[in-house]
C-alpha cells in the first residue's frame, strides 16, 4: 500500500493554473514550451477574472436533505456523461436515479484517512452514499480516484486495501477486484479501456498506461514512463498529478515533471506535448534525489522553488493549471498571446479564489463554501471553449 505523507506546504493554499493555446513559436524538438519565467506579471487572478473569461457560468448547490456536513471536503468531482446541453451542467436523459447520465459524483474527504463516495443528481440533490468505510463487500479504506464506464457503471479505486470496487449504473454493488498496482488517476476511454496513472508503492515506477477492467500486469499497455522516477519517500508530498478530460482529449501532468501531454480519448495516442518552464526557480529531479528521508532542507527547497502541480485545460489562448510556487500552491492563468501570467493570492480577502477541482468537456469546475449560516457546498461551472 502506498504511503501518503502530507507536506508542511500543504497547510498553505492549494491552487491551479490556466494554460493558454500554444503555437509552434516556442517549440523545442516538437515540444511546445510555455516560458512562464519570462512572462510579465499581470497581477492577481480572481474569481471575477475567470467569470469575465467564461462564456457561461452556472452555480449548483450540493444538498443532502439539510445535512450541511455532506459533502464535508470535496476533493474530486466528476459528471456522468458530457457537461453540455441547455438543461443543466450534464446531459440528462430523464432516466432518473436508475441511469448514470446527468449524475454528479463527489469523492469526499471529511477527515484524515476518511473517505466517502457521494452521488448527486444534476440539480445537486443527494441520491445516495455509495458504500462506506470498512473491509466488507462494497466497503473501502483510502480512495484515490474513480471513473464512470461507458455503460454507466462506477469504478472506485481503494488504494488503502489495494482493491477496485465496481458498482452498477443504479449504484448497486457488483464486486471487488484485487489490484496488482497503485492507481493515482483513472478515466475510461471511448473504447471501454481504462487510462490509468500508475505508480508502485515506493514510487520507483510512474507511468501512464491503458488497460482493460481486469487490471492485470500483462494486460497493461504503457504509453508514458517517467525516466526520472527514482525518488525518496518525499515523493508522496508532491501530489498525484492530474488526468483531465477536455474537448480535445485527456491532459496529463505529474508533479515536478514540467511536461504536459494531450492524450486521444479514443485510442490513447499522445497527440501533443507541452512543457512549462519556470526558469532557474524550477524544482528538478536532482534537487529531490539529493534529499534524505528526513532532510531539513526539504522545506527550504520547497520554499525557494517552483514546479507544475496540476493542469486543467489548454485552449487557443490560455493555460489553466496549478503550480507549487515557493511554498504556496497558487492558481495561474497564462495568456499566451500577450505573454502575461496572473497568479491567485492566498489572501482570504475578496481577492481570494474558490477551489478549482476539475475541468470536464469545456467546463471549469470549482467549489466554494459560502460564509453564511446553514451554508452548503456549491459548484461553480464556468464554460471555456
Amino acid at each position: 500500500m502506498k504511503r501518503h505523507i502530507l507536506p508542511a506546504a500543504a497547510l498553505l493554499i492549494a491552487a491551479t493554473a490556466l494554460l493558454g493555446g500554444c503555437t509552434g513559436e516556442n517549440s523545442r524538438g516538437g515540444i511546445e514550451v510555455i516560458d512562464l519565467y519570462r512572462y510579465e506579471d499581470g497581477g492577481v487572478l480572481t474569481d471575477a477574472m475567470l467569470d469575465s473569461l467564461a462564456t457561461e457560468t452556472r452555480v449548483i448547490g450540493l444538498v443532502a436533505d439539510g445535512d450541511l456536513t455532506i459533502p464535508a471536503n470535496p476533493v474530486r468531482i466528476k459528471f456522468a456523461g458530457d457537461v453540455t446541453g441547455t438543461d443543466g451542467p450534464a446531459r440528462n436523459t430523464g432516466g432518473g436515479e436508475g441511469t448514470a447520465d446527468g449524475r454528479i459524483y463527489v469523492l469526499d474527504n471529511p477527515g484524515i484517512r476518511t473517505f466517502q463516495m457521494l452521488a448527486f443528481d444534476s440539480d445537486g440533490k443527494l441520491i445516495k452514499k455509495i458504500g462506506g468505510p470498512g473491509r466488507g463487500p462494497g466497503e473501502y479504506f483510502v480512495l484515490t480516484d474513480f471513473a464512470v464506464a461507458p455503460d454507466g457503471s462506477l469504478w472506485i479505486n481503494d488504494a488503502g486495501m489495494d482493491n477496485m470496487l465496481h458498482y452498477s449504473s443504479s449504484l448497486e454493488y457488483i464486486d471487488t477486484y484485487p489490484m496488482p498496482y497503485d492507481i493515482d488517476n483513472m478515466e475510461f476511454l471511448e473504447n471501454g479501456e481504462v487510462l490509468v496513472n500508475v505508480s508502485q508503492w515506493d514510487s520507483t515506477q510512474i507511468e501512464i498506461a491503458m488497460t482493460d477492467t481486469m487490471f492485470r500486469h500483462d494486460g497493461r499497455r504503457e504509453l508514458l514512463r517517467y525516466s526520472n522516477s527514482q525518488r525518496t519517500g518525499y515523493v508522496y508530498a508532491f501530489g498525484d498529478g492530474s488526468l483531465i478530460r477536455t474537448q480535445d482529449g485527456y491532459l496529463h501532468c505529474h508533479p515536478i515533471d514540467p511536461d504536459i501531454y494531450l492524450i486521444d480519448d479514443g485510442t490513447g495516442e499522445i497527440l501533443r506535448h507541452y512543457r512549462v518552464d519556470f526558469g532557474p526557480d524550477a524544482l528538478t529531479h536532482n534537487d529531490i534525489s539529493s534529499l534524505g528521508d528526513n532532510d531539513d532542507r526539504y522545506i527550504e527547497i520547497l520554499c525557494s522553488s517552483s514546479y507544475l502541480y496540476k493542469i486543467f485545460t489548454v485552449t487557443d489562448r490560455y493555460i489553466l493549471g496549478q503550480a507549487m510556487r515557493k511554498g504556496a500552491y497558487p492558481y495561474f492563468l497564462a495568456d499566451l498571446d500577450t505573454e502575461t501570467v496572473y497568479w491567485s493570492s492566498s489572501d482570504s480577502s475578496e481577492e481570494g479564489m474558490s477551489g478549482i477541482l476539475d475541468y470536464r468537456d469545456g467546463w471549469l469546475i470549482s467549489t466554494f463554501l459560502p460564509d453564511e449560516p446553514d451554508a452548503h457546498y456549491r459548484l461553480i461551472l464556468r464554460k471555456f471553449q
